[in-house]
């Protein structure tokens, strides 16, 4: 039984490695220090067709600048460019990089940045790299709000940029203001430019909200178009997330275009206007910088919450994410929670394990005693399979053994595989495990790092070993399936060496979670194998 209970585990482990895969208005009572009134319909159009104005940015390399506006607050630390306004180099001051130091998590690498502002005027020459002129050098804020003002004139037309900033969120208000002061009508587009990092080994993906969560994780070939009312898009780190949270003024185009080996460009476009003399008009929206926590996004709205994306069966791993968060407030450790979730998992499917194990030793017991049989057909019908499966299952059929109940002995398992999908990826992606310790592990969401064998450079590690022990005593304890072939019992034996390799590098969360399991497993064999030696005495 165990032998196929442990084939359907490896199967199931493999669907979980290939389908792994990552996020809005702030309800803040000072929001509207930065929104202004909207100008009335008289004093602007939107055109929508035909498209007065194109959505093409014709140069492809971003104006990046080294330099910016220093600004700080009790969440992060980060820079504002002096030309396009965008935001780049961001920390976040309340996560480090390691356990081990103090150095504040940086979620915008060199080259990265967000909301590059670029405005596109009909019959007018505007710079793609429009540079800004400011007051203040710095923004120090340490409570309370505040806002800064960026400022670009062109002839007749004023652009300006504000941010507010809030000391107690991880949401910046930012507006885009376009006036025309001139005595005609001025007709543009509005744009915003970005580019950020993509790779899926390292869980960086391109996400977006468009009626539906979508994730880019991987560098287009060619450029892609997305239209529609966005609620938000941005870009997705394993923990943490840099996004636009948009406010609904319509139909809106997001471009994503391969932009490095590693990297994506994104330009979302809004509507061509048509702004009447001496009327503003403006666009507004939230950026985000900070962790992907639940409790934090949904605060925002604009179902930025599923952001926090965790897989096929993220209607079960919310709620078992939030099960984990309620054991650790117990327990005051997530190890220690890992282990009360596994062992309350593996008590409300007692009933379906017992009963998968049972008939597969029911089946095993048939098996052995139509093994003799079975080998002489085999023996006498070498040659001809097709005569020897023909007597084989006449064999089956008299002695009343259906080859086909062995696989509902694996019925009950599949019932469990949501359960393990969702709890893998809970492990993967909560951002509570990241720098949590547990015993000799300093961190949880990483694979131990104990020390490097000497002359290998190889990590000696402890958690998978002890799961791949585990693999084994499970399977000494279940005899072999009399019906299964040599190939199939060779694969198996060797499984807890494959394991052990497949898990030397996963987090150690998950590592625990699969070696409490498969402890579980060998209490629950053992007691299976006593009541079915009663059974066959009595």
């Amino acid at each position: 039984m165990k032998k196929n209970y442990l084939f359907f585990l490896l199967g199931s482990i493999l669907i979980i490695f290939s389908s792994n895969l990552f996020i809005g208005q702030d309800p803040q009572k000072d929001q509207n220090i930065v929104k202004k009134q909207q100008p009335s319909t008289s004093e602007f159009e939107v055109s929508d067709n035909p498209v007065i104005v194109s959505d093409e940015i014709i140069e492809e390399n971003t104006g990046f600048q080294a330099e910016g506006i220093d600004f700080s607050t009790p969440m992060f630390d980060g820079k504002i460019s002096k030309v396009g306004g965008y935001i780049f180099d961001v920390k976040l001051k309340q996560y480090f990089e390691t356990p081990l130091n103090n150095e504040f998590i940086k979620i915008m690498r060199p080259g990265e940045f967000l909301s590059n502002t670029i405005i596109k005027v009909k019959d007018e020459n505007i710079p793609k790299d429009i540079s800004f002129n400011y007051r203040n050098e710095k923004i120090n804020l340490s409570s309370g709000v505040r806002q800064f003002n960026l400022s670009s004139q062109f002839g007749n037309i004023t652009i300006q940029k504000s941010f507010l900033f809030n000391s107690d969120s991880y949401g910046i208000v930012q507006q885009i203001t376009v006036i025309n002061k001139s005595n005609k009508n001025l007709v543009f587009r509005i744009f915003e430019e970005s580019v950020g990092e993509v790779d899926a080994a390292e869980h960086n993906v391109l996400g977006y909200f468009l009626d539906d969560m979508e994730v880019v994780d991987s560098t287009p070939s060619e450029t892609e178009k997305i239209i529609g009312n966005l609620d938000w898009y941005g870009f997705s780190k394993k923990y943490f997330l840099i996004s636009n949270i948009l406010e609904d003024l319509g139909s809106k185009t997001l471009k994503y275009n391969k932009f490095s080996s590693k990297s994506i460009r994104t330009v979302l476009s809004y509507k061509t206007i048509n702004l009447m003399p001496g009327a503003s008009y403006s666009v507004n929206s939230t950026i985000f910088l900070g962790p992907k926590d639940p409790s934090i996004l949904e605060n925002f709205g604009k179902n930025f919450a599923t952001a926090h994306d965790l897989g096929w069966f993220g209607w079960l791993a919310n709620p078992l994410e939030k099960l984990l968060k309620m054991s650790y407030k117990f327990v005051n450790n997530y190890g220690v929670a890992i282990i009360f979730i596994t062992l309350l998992i593996r008590i409300i499917f007692l009933p379906l394990t017992i009963k998968s194990m049972m008939s597969m030793k029911q089946m095993q017991s048939k098996m052995a005693l139509m093994k003799p049989k079975l080998d002489a057909i085999k023996e006498k019908f070498k040659d001809d399979k097709t005569t020897q499966n023909s007597e084989i299952m006449k064999l089956y059929s008299k002695e009343g053994v259906n080859p086909l109940s062995s696989l509902s002995g694996c019925l009950p398992m599949l019932v469990q595989i949501p359960v393990f999908v969702a709890l893998y990826n809970v492990l993967l992606y909560s951002l509570d495990l990241r720098h949590s310790e547990f015993l000799w592990i300093s961190d949880l969401s990483s694979p131990e790092m104990l020390f490097d064998i000497p002359g290998t450079g190889i990590p000696f590690r402890v958690l998978p070993l002890v799961m791949g022990i585990s693999w084994y005593l499970t399977q000494k304890l279940t005899p072999p399936n009399p019906g299964a072939d040599e190939f199939q019992t060779k694969i198996f034996q060797y499984m807890p060496i494959l394991f052990t390799v497949m898990f030397w590098g996963l987090p150690s969360g998950l590592i625990l979670y699969w070696t409490v399991s498969n402890i579980i497993s060998i209490f629950q064999q053992l007691y299976i194998n006593k009541k079915f030696k009663k059974m066959q005495g009595a």
